[in-house]
């Protein structure tokens, strides 16, 4: 008896003391992560800007916000016979909206250019595929979306979501700045050779995940590729993301009448998405990017956004961090929401139709009115075709 009791004293005392040690590290690790971030939003002052009014972009109201989860937003959905094609669908916040899209019946085929990690992200998921495109290569573009229309199938939902961040400036085989030609002209080239599918579709909707990074500057036009503009690489996301939601808007106009809606989204403020974690792809050593996914991994696993979120205590409740679950909320509910039938060409944010904020100042969410400018979305629109040579089909094509 003295023994037994010897030993669970014994077992308390380790058990005790691994406790100690793992919160240790986990207050250490969310530390430092922390630090690392560098965000100041939680000593801003609570924002009392007026909007700007909008005939367009304005709530609508959405039984959903900020923390709603993917999974949420497909409760009582119905997606069985549907087909959805997404890109960067098998991490972070992408993965999430084909995790809920999938629970939903849809069929699901995400594209990634390394198609053995993508299968690895997606391991579990029932209804989806991977198949090959590098935003980067035209040709690989043209194949996939070859063979989908071919195959005579109707394409529901179109999600671009894939994106790379803030990398030094690196420009592709064409010349084009790098950041641009991944997250714009590989997304405008996908939709617009998928454009047969979407319109058999009959009410097909297409999703252009932006972000909310759009508030840092608008589109050059005359300088699109930074030959003469100082380059950095938060101006040049920026960049790219300003251009997915005037491509929106450009987009609902054109293809409307065809029956397809499309819609800008923001995933909101994931610290703990590959996306941030693995920022530099292409220009860190592959270790460190290895490094970053697994540190984000981890981070997701201890449940680290709501650490983060307690330290910071942010007033506004824009600049609460979100968990790759909720980051993936608004685009699935882009895809989905009947609220939105018969609405297009704007932006989303929080599962809801995003107000216009003040050009000026530091808005916690909303759209700056440069990402709606539709003189410069005609003029991008143009940019594209011609950096592409991709157009759009005419009806005699």
């Amino acid at each position: 008896m003295a023994d037994d009791l010897v030993a669970m004293q014994k077992t308390l005392i380790f058990t005790l003391a691994t406790a100690g040690i793992l919160t240790a590290t986990y207050g250490g690790i969310v530390g430092l992560f922390y630090k690392a971030l560098g965000d100041p939003s939680a000593s801003l002052p609570l924002y009392v800007a007026p909007d700007v009014p909008d005939a367009r972009q304005h709530r609508i109201p959405s039984p959903f916000g900020h923390r709603t989860k993917a999974m949420e937003v497909v409760k009582g959905v119905d997606l069985r016979g549907k087909v959805v094609v997404i890109t960067g669908g098998h991490s972070g916040t992408g993965r999430e909206a084909v995790r809920a899209l999938a629970r939903a019946g849809a069929r699901v085929i995400v594209l990634a250019r390394d198609v053995k990690r993508a299968r690895r992200g997606l391991s579990g998921i029932a209804n989806t595929s991977v198949e090959y495109v590098d935003l980067l290569q035209p040709t690989s573009i043209d194949a996939f979306a070859d063979r989908y229309v071919q195959s005579g199938r109707p394409l529901h939902i179109l999600i671009n979501s894939a994106a790379i961040m803030a990398t030094p400036l690196e420009r592709d085989d064409r010349g084009y700045e790098r950041q641009f030609a991944t997250n714009v002209l590989g997304h405008y080239q996908l939709t617009v050779r998928l454009l047969p599918a979407l319109e058999w579709a009959k009410g097909a909707r297409v999703i252009n995940v932006a972000s909310r990074g759009h508030h840092a500057g608008g589109v050059l036009v005359d300088d699109i590729n930074f030959h003469h503009t100082p380059y950095t690489g938060m101006r040049a996301y920026a960049q790219s993301k300003t251009a997915l939601i005037l491509l929106s808007i450009k987009e609902d106009e054109l293809w409307r009448d065809k029956q397809i809606r499309v819609f800008a989204t923001t995933p909101g403020p994931v610290p703990t998405s590959d996306l941030f974690a693995a920022g530099g792809v292409g220009h860190k050593p592959n270790r460190q990017v290895a490094l970053g996914r697994m540190v984000a991994g981890t981070l997701r696993a201890v449940h680290a956004t709501e650490a983060l979120n307690l330290r910071r205590r942010p007033k506004n409740e824009g600049d609460l961090y979100k968990t790759v679950q909720q980051g993936g909320a608004t685009a699935t509910w882009a895809a989905v929401s009947r609220d939105l039938d018969g609405k297009g060409g704007v932006y989303l944010e929080d599962c809801d139709i995003a107000p216009v904020v003040p050009a000026e100042g530091r808005a916690p969410y909303g759209v700056k009115s440069w990402a709606l400018d539709v003189n410069v979305a005609n003029r991008l629109w143009s940019l594209c075709e011609t950096m592409t040579g991709v157009r759009v089909p005419t009806n005699g094509a």
